[in-house]
């Protein structure tokens, strides 16, 4: 992906003089280069890369587009909800999946993950060291890491991160210039709105940033920002209703907020402290930096951090989203707090040879495993939502006789072009459909008996210690045909 060169303007013009020094002497383009291969190398060996089930029907859904030339509107794949009206707000995202799945299989969707993961980190490095130290950005990278490992999956949201990071950036550069940002930005926003649903809260950062500059302005040039912001905003939002979803695609994401489904997912979990895991240590670590020395943050922009900190405690999937938004907005303020005057001071030979040394390490590395995952294919094994040997072990004839299967289950299928009882697209299915869907997982024996009367399933495949299937195990109706230590399958015996 390629970015507007306005995402990387020149240092702002009246910097505190620690700072300017630092803008003049650190080799930003290399260090933000350096910062992209340690990402790349990183991301495309992480074993939980291929771990979501519902990347296989954000495959298929790819597949579907190629071969139809149009975007879906209504269901294609499922037979509960064969021909329902379908939001597919991230298409654009699965066809660039499929894209790459095509290319070069499984190893084609890690590289992608990785260009995206390698893109992300170049624009944060490249914004980090326009204010902190070397040493500084490189400790602010290493914090980040550990709380976007979890959501590294080979799924859509990873391909929006850095289109949120490089429409970030640039709002912080047009508020550095004391102006609306350039409408070079805009065609951006019509990337993100059609490869993933998080474009909406791009338009609430213009909206901060434009809220920003109105206080900051003086009453007389107020008119000026408004007209500026206002014509920037105005274009970004239409730019955001060209999706094939049109106004359903600017809801969808209000929509899905409000299912009470998403209580059983767990991504849209709240955060738990429970147990110490990265998450906490980010946030203890950043509390540290704040507090242990005089950080000034403008009001507008410390409130912009609390609501999405807010959005983070609320649902763990929001984790990335502060991390980035976090390290993005704190850069300049912890930057001028934390630099020293002894920070700046031109660099011995010792030093810039040992920069040289590590820049040069971190390539090979990067060269050496782009090697490696290019040599040795990459295997998707069974996991906790990919039943690949059971799926293999499917009889033939029952490939087309109905399923009732697991929910993460479902992405699986439907790249193996079985058609399933519910996926991941929960919000396809609604509430109704799907919160009863998981009371029969849960061993709901009335709802069970209602749902096979209704849909007269051939077979299931569950987790083979759930609570059905362990039900169907003694029931004189089923017969248990496979089972591993991923998935089950039973099929229903002949009635006479």
């Amino acid at each position: 992906m390629t970015t507007s060169p306005s995402i990387l303007p020149p240092a702002p013009p009246t910097p505190a003089p620690e700072v300017a020094t630092t803008i003049i002497t650190t080799p930003r383009a290399i260090f933000a280069l350096l910062a992209g291969f340690a990402a790349f190398a990183f991301t495309i060996v992480l074993p939980t890369l291929l771990l979501d089930g519902d990347t296989g029907w954000h495959l298929a859904t790819g597949a579907w587009i190629v071969a139809h030339g149009s975007v879906p509107t209504h269901d294609p794949f499922s037979f509960t909800a064969a021909g329902r009206p379908w939001v597919a707000h991230e298409w654009l995202s699965e066809l660039a999946m499929y894209a790459s799945y095509r290319a070069a299989g499984w190893t084609g969707l890690n590289l992608l993950t990785g260009a995206a993961m390698a893109t992300l980190y170049a624009l944060v490095a490249s914004q980090l060291c326009r204010w902190m130290s070397i040493r500084a950005s490189i400790v602010a990278l290493l914090l980040t890491a550990p709380g976007i490992a979890p959501s590294l999956l080979a799924r859509p949201h990873i391909l929006a991160l850095p289109l949120l990071a490089g429409w970030l950036i640039a709002l912080l550069h047009a508020r550095e210039r004391g102006r609306a940002p350039p409408l070079v930005l805009v065609p951006l926003m019509l990337i993100w709105a059609n490869a993933h649903g998080s474009f909406i809260f791009g338009l609430a950062l213009a909206a901060v940033f434009a809220l920003e500059a109105l206080i900051a302005e003086v009453p007389t040039d107020r008119h000026a920002v408004i007209v500026g912001w206002g014509v920037f905003g105005a274009c970004s939002g239409i730019a955001a209703l060209a999706t094939p979803a049109g106004f359903g695609g600017f809801v969808f994401p209000f929509y899905v907020n409000g299912l009470k489904l998403l209580a059983h997912l767990g991504e849209w979990q709240p955060a738990n402290f429970s147990t110490f895991a990265a998450p906490e240590a980010i946030l203890l670590a950043t509390l540290f930096f704040l507090l242990a020395k005089p950080v000034r943050i403008p009001p507008v922009r410390l409130l912009l951090l609390l609501g999405v900190l807010h959005l983070a405690l609320q649902h763990t999937r929001q984790e990335s989203v502060l991390i980035i938004v976090g390290v993005l907005i704190l850069a300049q303020p912890l930057g001028a707090a934390w630099t020293s005057a002894t920070a700046t001071a031109p660099k011995s030979a010792t030093a810039r040879r040992d920069t040289r040394l590590i820049g040069g390490l971190v390539l090979l590395l990067a060269i050496a495993l782009t090697a490696y995952r290019v040599a040795v294919p990459v295997v998707r094994t069974d996991s906790e939502g990919i039943p690949a040997t059971a799926l293999q072990h499917l009889p033939r004839s029952l490939r087309d006789a109905r399923v009732f299967n697991e929910y993460s289950f479902g992405g699986p299928l439907i790249l193996a072009g079985i058609r399933p009882y519910i996926d991941g697209r929960s919000d396809m299915y609604g509430d109704t459909f799907a919160l009863d869907y998981f009371a029969i997982a849960a061993g709901d024996a009335t709802r069970w008996r209602a749902a096979n009367a209704k849909w007269h399933f051939g077979w299931t495949i569950l987790p083979p210690h759930s609570p059905l299937a362990k039900r169907l195990d003694h029931d004189p109706a089923w017969r248990r045909i496979y089972a591993d230590d991923t998935a089950a399958i039973h099929v229903a015996r002949p009635t006479l």
